[in-house]
This record gives C-alpha cells, sequence and structure tokens, in this order.
C-alpha cells in the first residue's frame, strides 16, 4: 500500500442538511481566501485513529436489533439484517399485539395451560418456527423471550401478563420450547439457540401492579418464578444456553435517587415514584438472585432515554457497578431495547434520527456492557420502528449506520480511537487487512473534520493527518 488512507475506509453520518453541508464548504474556502466571519461559521473536531494498537477489546454486537422486519409469512426482508452483519435479533412483541396470537409468546405456542405438558400435541410451533426458519436461513440469531407480549392497554383489560399458575409448569412449558428449536424435540431443529430471557419488564408498575402492562403479579411473584425457570431449565441444558432477565425497565435516574449505590430510599421506592421503585427493584433482584443461588448468565435492561449516547453510557456504568455491587461483575449485561428517537414519528427517516441512534453503536462500544438490541426493526406503524418505511419496505437513513458498525463487527478488533469534541462520536476497527472509521455528528451544525490515523502498512508505518 502505498498510502495509510488506502487501508481505512470512513463512514459518517452527519445531522447536517444539504444546505448546512453547502455552508460548510464555503466557510472551508472562506478560510483558504481569508474571510474570517464566514470562516468562523464552522466548528472544527480532531479524529485520531491508531491501526497500529488494538484496545483488546472486540468489536461487539451494538447492532443487534428487536423484532425483525416480516410481514404476513414472509422473511425475505431478513436480507438487510444479513448484509449488515446483524447477528441477533430478539424475539419480543413480534407479530404485534398479543404476538398476533401466534408467535413466541408461550400463551401461542401452549394454547391450554391445563393440557399434558409432555404431549407434542398440546404445542403449536406452526407460526413460529416459520419465524425461526426465516432467521437461521439468513444466519441470524434469535434472542428468544419466554413470556409475553407487552399488553399496552391492561389497565382496561389484561390478558396474558398475570403470573402462570403453576411456576414449575412454565418452567416445564419452556423446557420444552428449547428442546423443539435445540434438539428437534416434535418434529423440530437443532438451531443451537443459545440466549433464552425470562419475560420482560416485569418491574413495569404503574401504581399498583393491577396496572401493570407486562406483570400482574407482585415482585415476589417473579422472583419466584425466575428462581423456578432459571434453575429447571439450567438443570435439563447446562451450559448449552444462556439463561438472562429479568429486561429491566432501566436506571434512569440514578443520579437522583441511588448516587452511592446504596439502594434507594424508601421514602422514595413506592410505586407511585415509578424511577425509584424501578432501581429499588432491580437491587431486590439481584440480591435475591445471589442469595437464592439462581442462575443468571446475563443480565438484561432497557432505556429509552431521549438525549442520547451520553445517558446511555452513563447508565451502563451504573449498571456494571450495581452488578458488581451483588457479585456478579463476571455477568455481561444487555441492553436489549433501546430507541433515542421515538417521541415523534416525523423523525424517522431524518439524519438527526441517523445520527442520534448511530452515536449509541458508536460511544456503547467503548462500555463494558456486552450487547445491545435496537428497538425495533419492525416493519410497521410504530414510533419505535426507526429501521425501515412502513409504506415502501426500504430502509430508513438510521439502517445505515447499523450497516456501517456492521462492517466494523466483521472486521472484529477495535483500535484506538478518540475526538476530544462533545457530540462527536467514533469507533475504529479492523483486522490483518482492511480498517475502518466510524464518525457520528449528532450536533444540529455540520463540523469540519480532520484526522491523525496511523496505521502500519506493508510493515511501514504511515501517519496521516
Amino acid at each position: 500500500m502505498q498510502y495509510v488512507f488506502t487501508f481505512w475506509h470512513l463512514f459518517v453520518i452527519l445531522r447536517a442538511d444539504g444546505a448546512l453541508l453547502h455552508r460548510n464548504m464555503r466557510a472551508a474556502h472562506a478560510r483558504k481566501t481569508g474571510d474570517i466571519d464566514m470562516a468562523e461559521e464552522i466548528l472544527q473536531a480532531q479524529i485520531s485513529a491508531n491501526f497500529d494498537k488494538k484496545t483488546g477489546r472486540p468489536i461487539k454486537p451494538m447492532h443487534a436489533v428487536g423484532q425483525p422486519p416480516f410481514y404476513g409469512l414472509k422473511c425475505d426482508m431478513f436480507h438487510y439484517l444479513q448484509e449488515a452483519n446483524i447477528p441477533y435479533s430478539r424475539l419480543h412483541d413480534v407479530g404485534g399485539w398479543f404476538g398476533g396470537n401466534m408467535y413466541v409468546d408461550v400463551p401461542n405456542i401452549f394454547r391450554d395451560f391445563d393440557a399434558d405438558v409432555n404431549d407434542p400435541a398440546s404445542y403449536d410451533f406452526d407460526f413460529t418456527d416459520i419465524l425461526m426458519k426465516g432467521l437461521h436461513d439468513y444466519g441470524i440469531q434469535p434472542i428468544y423471550r419466554l413470556g409475553i407480549t407487552i399488553e399496552n392497554f391492561a389497565k382496561i383489560h389484561a390478558y396474558r401478563v398475570y403470573p402462570p399458575k403453576d411456576f414449575q409448569k412454565w418452567a416445564e412449558i419452556c423446557e420444552h420450547i428449547i428442546r423443539h428449536y435445540n434438539e428437534g424435540w416434535a418434529n423440530g431443529f437443532h438451531y443451537g439457540v443459545v440466549y433464552w430471557e425470562i419475560w420482560n419488564e416485569p418491574d413495569c408498575d404503574y401504581r399498583e401492579h393491577r396496572l401493570s402492562c407486562t406483570w400482574q403479579g407482585t415482585r415476589e411473584q417473579f422472583f419466584s418464578l425466575y428462581e423456578t425457570a432459571s434453575k429447571h431449565l439450567k438443570k435439563c441444558f447446562g451450559d448449552s444456553i444462556q439463561i438472562g432477565g429479568p429486561s429491566s425497565t432501566g436506571f434512569n435516574p440514578f443520579m437522583t435517587y441511588d448516587p452511592d449505590l446504596e439502594g434507594v430510599d424508601p421514602q422514595y421506592a413506592h410505586r407511585d415514584n415509578q424511577p425509584a421503585y424501578r432501581i429499588d427493584w432491580a437491587h431486590k433482584f439481584l440480591a435475591f438472585v445471589r442469595d437464592s443461588g439462581s442462575p443468571m448468565d446475563y443480565f438484561s435492561w432497557h432505556s429509552y432515554s431521549n438525549i442520547g449516547a451520553t445517558t446511555l453510557i452513563n447508565s451502563a456504568g451504573y449498571c456494571r457497578r450495581l452488578l458488581a455491587k451483588y457479585g456478579f461483575e463476571n455477568v455481561p449485561d444487555f441492553l436489549d431495547e433501546w430507541n433515542v428517537c421515538r417521541q415523534d414519528r416525523r423523525l424517522r427517516s431524518t439524519p438527526k434520527a441517523a445520527a442520534d441512534t448511530f452515536s449509541v453503536l458508536l460511544g456503547m462500544q467503548k462500555t463494558d456492557t456486552a450487547m445491545l438490541c435496537y428497538y425495533d426493526a419492525r416493519l410497521g406503524q410504530s414510533v419505535y420502528g426507526g429501521m425501515f418505511n412502513p409504506d415502501t419496505y426500504y430502509p430508513y437513513r438510521t439502517y445505515y449506520g447499523f450497516k456501517a458498525f456492521g462492517t466494523a463487527y466483521k472486521l472484529g478488533s477495535e483500535v484506538e480511537n478518540d475526538c476530544a469534541e462533545d457530540g462527536i462520536y467514533v469507533c475504529a476497527a479492523r483486522n490483518e487487512e482492511k480498517g475502518v472509521i466510524l464518525i457520528a455528528n449528532t450536533k444540529a451544525e455540520p463540523v469540519e473534520l480532520s484526522f491523525d490515523v496511523t496505521a502500519n502498512c506493508d510493515g511501514v508505518t504511515k501517519t496521516g493527518t
């Protein structure tokens, strides 16, 4: 190679529109011609990357997603995930309300709870089989949520969000679902699905558990369900599967209620104060898991922060400290629901949504969080469906940030990289032949970039600025 810039590729997603980019170019020209007023309009930032120094951290699956983009019984849009090297799709809220009455949810597969748990005729795998085969054919591993779809209007009438009436039987139903997809039981498959998650957001109470859209039982009842199911499934399958949970609703604002990791003051930890209640819930869950010896191969949590990557990065640090407090410092955490641009569906197709979302992938790569699952990659009318246009079936701009990150993920190794400018996020990666730098600008104005890049090409270290 003649020069370092042939070694690496550059992906930049900017929030600026065409007019701002044009002003950017005029400002750069102004500096050359001495037009100081125009030149001062543009911000500047330096990106550094040293491809000779690996950080020792792999590029992690920060670009995994929630439910995949399928419609009817067709999975052909999964090619977008495959082309972006997206390795995982978390199966929760799949198929719409109540899982479309067909997909994934335990009540959709085992329709009569009083039926014989050991009889294949008690199970309806038909539609979930189609979904699982589609993921398998496109090389995407599911993260299978064992439980139920959220019932957003449970305060009017709740259907499936009650605790199972027999926790041990529920665990045995989950066992047979796993056997169907991993061991061929009931005319099943051998997909080797690793990640199985117990329930979703059982801490999502509103004032009292009878109004919850996810778990209309007590906290103690969920703890008992988790203990029963996790112990039974690990006894059945050992280390061939990873059991996780509880899909906590998250920790914001932890700095208000638990800045010293000492737990939440009881005067705040009640259901009328949801943020404090949920933080207290996480403390008590982890204490229970530790004291009961319940298996937990990974801890899952969620965040729908509206202010972007910085808040998520801080929450990730809190999560790691919280796990360590209860002896789980070696247990990975998965942020398996997140979205930073869901308030206004008109934003879904904008550069702002693309840049803000891309910044999370780049920023969270530098944390100790093991995986992210963007909520979500559905094809449908939802403020959460930020990846695909439900009218045209084509990707929004946001998708291409995931595809860019997939380039780094495929290369494998993170290298030293930095940008000191607030609002600019960067990641760099390499294998033995190629490298890439990824950049997101979340500012409302354009930024002119300069580069300090070092790489060893054909045994000679070259530096470009």
